[in-house]
């Protein structure tokens, strides 16, 4: 069984054999895992998400007709 260093190196030469775009998007995600700093919601986020948490706790579907139908329509 490899590492995690071994699977990390592996990982890196595959990401440097992708064009430069999608290694920008990997940069980028990967500062953001590695970032050391914690998000913190505003009051005003919180109170978007508050009940949507609620919502979802007791089970119910998160996912207006509007939102159905926009996402069943093919991309592109």
């Amino acid at each position: 069984m490899s590492t995690i260093a071994e699977r990390l190196e592996e990982l890196f030469a595959k990401v440097r054999a992708l064009p430069t775009e999608r290694q920008e998007l990997v940069v980028a995600a990967l500062a953001d895992i590695a970032d050391d700093e914690v998000y913190v919601l505003s009051d005003e986020e919180l109170a978007v998400l508050k009940p949507r948490l609620k919502d979802a706790q007791r089970g119910e579907n998160l996912v207006d007709a509007e939102t159905v139908d926009l996402l069943s329509k093919p991309w592109g």
